[in-house]
């Protein structure tokens, strides 16, 4: 969905909004660039998926690698739109690696005014990140391969159809 007009983009904010935390599949996600599987989890950043773990409060153990991500809007030949900023820069196929095995905590920051997915159908991963929030979520990546991500909520046509925007890739080795 193109952001031409403030009308459209508080539609689309009213709309996702009211869906903030729930997972987004099925139309919604073919459209975004990226098929949902039709048993994907239900999940809340909360940690209550099987790829989510929540540390307990008296672990001391941290995360294999921390990968901070941010969402903010970037010029793009339709306009303003909003797009995943990684370790590897804009627009980068691949967002960031990691190792198998490993546990990985995925930080992002959402300074855009409506939410976001970071979704992986392949690990049926599916946070909702809300508008000029921040979601922290950990994964534990078992075989190595790139991994496909997307944003299940439509939010711009340019970055939507472009990897390393609003979909891409991450390597783990």
């Amino acid at each position: 969905m193109v952001r031409k007009s403030s009308s459209t983009r508080s539609l689309l904010m009213r709309t996702a909004g009211a869906a903030a935390g729930l997972v987004f599949a099925g139309g919604i996600a073919a459209a975004c660039g990226g098929a949902a599987p039709s048993a994907m989890q239900v999940a809340t950043v909360d940690g209550n998926a099987p790829w989510m773990t929540t540390p307990s409060a008296n672990s001391s153990s941290s995360p294999a690698q921390v990968v901070n991500l941010t969402i903010e809007d970037i010029t793009t030949p339709e306009g303003s739109e909003p797009a995943y900023i990684g370790p590897n820069g804009k627009g980068a196929a691949d967002l960031f690696s990691a190792s198998a095995g490993k546990e990985v905590q995925v930080v992002v920051t959402n300074k855009d005014a409506m939410p976001h997915t970071f979704t992986v159908s392949q690990l049926g991963l599916n946070v909702t990140i809300a508008p000029e929030g921040t979601a922290k979520f950990t994964f534990v990546a078992k075989t190595a391969g790139t991994y496909t991500w997307y944003c299940a909520i439509p939010c711009g046509s340019w970055v939507m159809s472009n990897v390393g925007y609003m979909k891409g890739d991450f390597k783990i080795a």
